[in-house]
């Protein structure tokens, strides 16, 4: 059997909506910030319904005292290596910022108390276009402490196009060596993301012998890639092998029945 490294194209298809995915319920569990208070769910894909839709996130004050906190929304994008950049909202082309209503917009919360905030989408002028806000809680600094942040968990709020469904792919795979003396090696790979839709995707790498005999399978942690973007992913690959010639295999799922994979030749001396 002739093998051959390289993307594969799987013949499945991204059909359900991102708020079906299993996912976005494990990665939108609360997030803390330094345990003071917490926020759930910090993933939010709202669908497209032609009206005003309305979502909730719960805010609790995980402390012993009162916490006044403020309620803003910001833009962000993501880079190929999946670091994100913040920006003033409004600013960034996919910004929901002129849709999204927030309310209320400052929080009084008691401790060991949960409180809602409100968030409302309008209806979108491009019914084919998904747009994306952060939304900030926030305890503010001290007073009198200078220009610093406080403490802030940001919420990704989605506003999906009516449709989407095409095919996202690893365009390309390759194993490198990171270290000469210990001859740690990792997969790098690269998703691109076609479509209007963000993508969750989330899988294994499975390390084969070149009769395709398995020899160790290692965990890729979810990740997203947002819609139009690709994104590049570093996954360690820690088996201790033999000389002589592997594969490496990942196959990734996302949305309800999308697979994709590659398959990459490699050497260990």
């Amino acid at each position: 059997m002739k093998l051959q490294s390289g993307p594969i194209r799987f013949q499945l298809r991204y059909l359900a909506a991102l708020l079906a995915l299993p996912g976005i319920v494990g990665l939108g569990r609360p997030v803390s910030a330094h345990a003071q208070f917490s926020v759930s769910p910090v993933i939010l894909p709202i669908s497209s319904t032609g009206e005003t839709s309305e979502a909730t996130v719960l805010v609790r004050n995980n402390g012993t005292s009162p916490l006044q906190l403020r309620v803003f929304s910001a833009d962000f994008d993501q880079a190929l290596d999946g670091s994100h950049s913040t920006y003033a909202a409004g600013s960034h082309d996919r910004s929901c910022a002129d849709r999204l209503e927030i309310v209320p917009d400052g929080l009084s919360v008691p401790a060991g108390v949960t409180q809602p905030v409100t968030l409302r989408l309008l209806p979108a002028e491009d019914p084919d276009s998904t747009c994306w806000s952060l939304v900030f809680i926030e305890k503010p600094p001290p007073e009198g402490t200078g220009p610093r942040a406080g403490l802030r968990i940001g919420v990704k709020v989605y506003g999906l196009a009516a449709e989407g469904g095409e095919t996202a792919e690893i365009t390309a795979a390759s194993v490198n060596r990171d270290d000469a003396t210990t001859g740690r090696r990792s997969l790098q790979f690269t998703v691109n993301n076609p479509d209007e839709w963000p993508v969750l995707a989330r899988g294994t790498v499975e390390l084969r012998d070149f009769e395709g005999s398995p020899r160790s399978s290692v965990t890729v942690e979810a990740f997203s890639v947002l819609p139009e973007h690709e994104r590049t992913v570093t996954v360690p690959l820690d088996a201790d092998l033999e000389p002589g010639r592997y594969l490496a295999i990942p196959v990734l799922e996302y949305g309800d029945d999308g697979l994709m994979g590659a398959q990459v030749a490699f050497r260990v001396q």
